[in-house]
């Protein structure tokens, strides 16, 4: 059916490609990779793989690891490989929150048991110093 020529030949027919730059570099480089063009595909997936935010890149690195392959570069085709198998970092500040619905009366007495029966707004009870001295005696 020569899909991939008829895809080469509707991209080659995009004359201002925009923002969609890379995407067409991607499908360019995939189509020439199925006709086996591997030394001309590695152009434009070179460009796919480092211009596609990751990892939304990954198509790009595994295809262009597989031209790498194709071409006996398989060095290239490793450092590839390992791009695709990255894991990537959590962002810092990442937050989880979880959260409970709990009925307002096993709040309150949580809250109770929590504060030593005391109100929110009490300050803690100062330990007796004749007591101390009483427990420390005996």
């Amino acid at each position: 059916m020569d899909l991939p020529d008829r895809a080469i030949c509707e991209l080659d027919s995009i004359a201002d490609a925009g923002p969609f730059g890379p995407a067409i570099a991607l499908l360019r480089g995939e189509a020439l990779k199925s006709q086996e063009r591997y030394d001309e595909a590695l152009i434009p997936l070179k460009q796919a793989a480092t211009t596609i935010p990751s990892p939304l890149n990954k198509r790009a690195w595994r295809s262009l690891s597989e031209c790498y392959r194709h071409t006996g570069r398989e060095e290239l085709a490793e450092v590839a490989d390992l791009v695709i198998n990255a894991e990537e970092p959590e962002a810092e500040g990442n937050v989880t929150i979880h959260f409970a619905v709990v009925p307002l009366p096993l709040v309150n007495e949580a809250l109770k048991l929590l504060f030593g029966g005391r109100k929110l707004s009490e300050e803690p009870e100062e330990p007796n110093e004749a007591a101390e001295g009483q427990s420390a005696g005996e």
